[in-house]
């Protein structure tokens, strides 16, 4: 589990792109369509499941075999690295949250970063956006207001990029070489350069107006062909969302936390792939593994196929090779990876969005606009 999913670059943290309803509908009337938007959902994801087992039934029974010979005790502690980085985005959540007078109960917060992880990683294309949907409006729901909730989940993001970067710098760093050091210093200017963009929107209000021109005259233009966006006032909405975010202000503390939980994500999950390979009995190609994990990660990032199943694989396979490993280890090894990091998190994520009940909006929470 990674944070792009969860939210997700790669599939774990993402920037809440949903809004939320009219104040001028009924509370009977919104409560009635959260149950029948969750029934839906969840009769979605059966029906997905049970065709993800149909149509790819060969390639499973195929995993299954691979698996036989392996040391389990190795498999179970690397599944509880994988659930203790799923965790560090559970608490990155809630200090976030609470940094910005907001609360979210540990049960709650636990059930619906797992249940996004899982619309995030099984949904094709569109799982990023819809997983970002989902828990903004459960974190909504809990009593969170909706700009605290919308600026916990983008810092949530952007550290995320943030740390990756780092991890991406370092393991290729790693290598040595001066494709290497170039790699890394690319890592690193990509993962600057976006919270830099990000930080100058908000503080800056020229910055602010450029961009909010630019989106009022795109939408202008995709008005066109899209009548909805003809009497929405994107600009307007736009500039409101910029100056709600840019209200809340992250200390170094609490910034220094959601850092930390982050990287800790992407490393314990580096930790979980490593692990994998002590479980085949495969030597650990130190200086190859984490852009071998990174080439899975980014190709799980681009959702081709509902949890990656079969590109993630192929692409970590052709990595681990390239790093000097024979392909009789690389395969069971990946596909220990995959079942403690993806399907473990994914069949977890699945039984709590079956079972959470759809919650009624409580009195938001979250005024206090200096993140402590």
């Amino acid at each position: 589990m990674t944070a792009a999913d969860a939210g997700g670059p790669p599939e774990r943290v993402a920037v809440a792109g949903a809004t939320s309803a009219r104040p001028d509908q009924p509370p009977v009337g919104r409560h009635r369509r959260a149950v029948l938007a969750g029934v839906l959902l969840r009769v979605v994801l059966l029906v997905a499941g049970v065709v993800l087992v149909v149509v790819f039934h060969d390639r499973i029974a195929e995993w299954w075999d691979g698996l036989v010979g392996v040391r389990w005790s190795w498999v179970l502690l690397a599944a509880g690295v994988a659930l203790v980085s799923m965790h560090c985005l559970v608490l990155q959540q809630r200090w976030l949250l609470r940094a910005g007078g907001g609360h979210v109960p540990l049960l709650h917060a636990t059930t619906t970063i797992y249940a996004g992880n899982t619309i995030s990683a099984t949904v094709p294309v569109a799982g990023a956006a819809a997983s970002a949907a989902y828990t903004y409006r459960r974190l909504h729901a809990l009593g969170n207001s909706t700009a605290l909730v919308g600026w916990a989940l983008a810092v949530s993001g952007i550290v995320a990029t943030a740390t990756l970067a780092v991890v991406l710098a370092v393991g290729s760093a790693l290598t040595g070489s001066l494709v290497g050091a170039l790699g890394a210093f690319l890592a690193t200017v990509a993962g600057v350069v976006p919270i830099a963009g990000v930080l100058l929107v908000l503080r800056h209000a020229r910055s602010r107006t450029v961009v909010v021109r630019l989106v009022g005259r795109t939408a202008v233009l995709l008005a066109r062909w899209v009548p909805a966006l003809r009497a929405a006032h994107v600009d307007q909405r736009i500039d409101d969302l910029f100056t709600s975010l840019g209200a809340f202000r992250l200390s170094p503390a609490t910034g220094g936390r959601a850092f930390l939980l982050a990287l800790a994500n992407w490393v314990l999950d580096i930790g979980c792939l490593a692990l994998a390979l002590v479980a085949v009995g495969a030597p650990v190609p130190w200086q190859g593994l984490v852009l071998a994990w990174a080439a899975g990660a980014l190709v799980s990032s681009a959702r081709l196929t509902p949890g990656g199943i079969g590109v993630v694989e192929a692409a970590l396979v052709a990595a681990l090779v390239a790093a000097g490993m024979p392909a009789s280890q690389a395969v069971p090894a990946v596909l220990v990876y995959r079942l403690v990091s993806q399907w473990l998190l994914i069949g977890l994520g699945a039984v709590f969005l079956l079972a959470t009940p759809g919650s009624p909006v409580r009195r938001p929470r979250g005024g206090r606009r200096s993140a402590t």
